[in-house]
């Protein structure tokens, strides 16, 4: 694609299999990377089209003729297209290959193309430096919402302990192997396996024979799943899962017994039969097929194609996406449910579960011990994959810097020591908000109390503030927002209905309508009417004072 002696305009116009050799080597190769495969070359390709026929038709002829007028009248275009960000990278990228190797290139670009910011901020991706610093930032797959998350694992929960009695009538001959019922179950393992193990779809439906296996270490049970990672190269790798994730194996190796051992005839006929065929044209299908068939016998994700054939394969990518969609269709959700989804879900569910927000039971479990850092869950097994603990660093960072952002913003009302002081802090001038959030979102830590957010960095109330929620409302390192407000308003009214009872002494009296005045103080901060309290309040900081 980006190739010397050859100007821009012939890639336009040459078929992607006449791209020269040079050229897939420059666009496939860097530092410490392997050749792409072909997919990767011809999508490059398709993407970078659009891009080069709009600028022949400019007069630019090779890569050192672009300017950034160019690029931005070009960028305008692609956002009044309506392409997301995203899209717009893909068009783009071309272009960035060539400045990264523009020693290789007969007519390289004389200046950095994207002015004083990265690439992917220039297509809108994220924002300036520290975003798209190594490690930082993730793509805009959007994460599953709690609810489509709730609906679509009891959906697949309740047909995964069905498996039993359908994989019964199965074997007795009353469903076939690749009926409706058999083919509904292989959806919900394939939504189970992913949104439990941070795999990527290749893996998932990469999965064979006797991938999951159990050890204890120090009265721990680790649960393992095993598959191939293709992205980068690493091979073998291993996923920490919960026990439940182990059964959906179990499942899989029983569901696609059939659909297997049907494959081992048919590669036992094709090695007998491929001696005898004369015709190069039909020895070269047979040799094909005999190498798919070959390829996808020890799989548990297998199916059948109907057709000429009814050829035995096991799931693609493509399929994996339309089981997908099927399946939040079955489930009653009008959300378009994709494989890569469910990998940045279990991210984003892992930072939260850490930070102490909601999170799915699955991974309370997976993550039961507080003890256990994430740096230690990865030594747990050097085989693991690094890149999905490099996306849940990903996703901790994004979620720190979306609450800071929300904090900063003139509208949002605060309340807690820490909240109070950021409302102060927002009268002062700041040249770059954005960059300020992102540096510290880098730096912060932030933590979920339930009803409220906890900055402490170094020393703090040692999580007493867990258990004695009113200790939060005047500490320095509280911020509660909006988030809160019901939580506050539930702890408000159950201080009041223990004022009404009569029988629990001065003491404890005065200490509930300290709490009474702690909690009124909070609500009436967001601007909303208090129910009773008003009064304790007034007795409170006078006697503060």
């Amino acid at each position: 694609m980006i190739f010397r002696n050859v100007p821009l305009i012939s890639f336009i116009a040459a078929p992607v299999f006449l791209v020269p050799k040079e050229a897939t080597t420059i666009v496939t190769r860097g530092a410490g990377y392997k050749a792409a495969i072909a997919r990767t070359i011809f999508i490059a390709a398709v993407n970078a089209g659009p891009l080069l026929r709009w600028l022949a038709q400019h007069g630019v002829g090779s890569f050192d003729e672009i300017k950034p007028l160019h690029l931005s009248t070009y960028r305008q275009r692609c956002k009044e297209e309506k392409l997301r960000p995203r899209g717009i990278k893909s068009r783009f990228e071309i272009v960035d290959l060539a400045w990264v190797f523009r020693d290789r290139l007969h007519k390289p670009a004389n200046r950095y193309p994207w002015g004083d910011m990265p690439f992917a901020a220039y297509c809108g991706l994220m924002g300036h430096e520290v975003r798209s610093s190594p490690g930082l930032g993730v793509g805009k797959t959007p994460v599953i919402p709690r609810e489509v998350q709730s609906a679509l694992f009891l959906h697949c929960e309740r047909i995964f302990n069905q498996a039993d009695s359908r994989l019964s009538l199965r074997d007795t001959g009353v469903l076939g192997p690749s009926t409706e019922p058999m083919r509904e179950l292989r959806d919900a393992c394939l939504y189970l396996l992913s949104i439990t193990s941070g795999m990527r779809n290749d893996e998932v439906i990469g999965i064979e024979v006797g991938a999951g296996r159990r050890e204890q270490r120090d009265g721990v049970e680790y649960c393992w799943v095993t598959s191939v990672e293709h992205k980068t190269g690493k091979g073998r790798v291993e996923y920490m899962v919960p026990p439940m994730t182990l059964k959906v194996v179990d499942v899989l190796e029983r569901y696609s017994k059939p659909l297997r051992d049907a494959l081992r005839h048919e590669v036992q006929a094709l090695e007998a039969s491929i001696a005898g065929v004369n015709d190069p044209a039909g020895r070269r299908d047979l040799v094909k097929r005999l190498f798919q068939a070959r390829s996808d016998g020890q799989r548990v994700f297998l199916g059948v194609i109907y057709g000429k054939y009814n050829q035995i394969t096991a799931l693609s990518s493509v399929g994996s996406r339309v089981a997908m969609l099927r399946l939040a269709a079955k489930a009653g959700q009008d959300w378009k449910l994709s494989p890569h989804q469910c990998r940045r879900t279990y991210a984003r569910t892992f930072v939260e579960s850490r930070m102490g927000r909601q999170a799915l039971v699955f991974l309370k479990w997976q993550f039961k011990h507080s003890s256990i850092s994430m740096s230690q869950l990865y030594a747990a097994n050097p085989a693991q994959d690094p890149a999905l603990y490099e996306d849940i660093l990903a996703e901790y960072f994004d979620i720190k810097r979306d609450l800071l952002e929300c904090w900063s913003s003139p509208d949002q009302r605060l309340s807690g020591g820490a909240g109070r002081k950021i409302i102060e802090m927002r009268a002062s001038a700041v040249p770059d908000r954005e960059r300020l959030v992102a540096n510290t979102a880098m730096q912060i830590n932030i933590r979920a109390t339930g009803h409220g957010w906890c900055i402490a960095q170094d020393t703090g109330c040692d999580g007493a503030g867990l258990y004695e929620s009113t200790r939060c409302v005047d500490c320095k390192n509280s911020v509660i927002d909006e988030e809160h407000l019901a939580m506050w308003q539930g702890i408000h009214n159950q201080h009041r209905e223990m004022l009404e009872l009569d029988d629990l002494g001065p003491v404890a009296n005065a200490r509930i309508r300290r709490d009474l005045a702690l909690s009124a103080k909070v609500i009436a901060e967001f601007g909303v009417p208090v129910d009773g309290g008003t009064a304790e309040i007034q007795s409170f900081e006078s006697n503060r004072i």
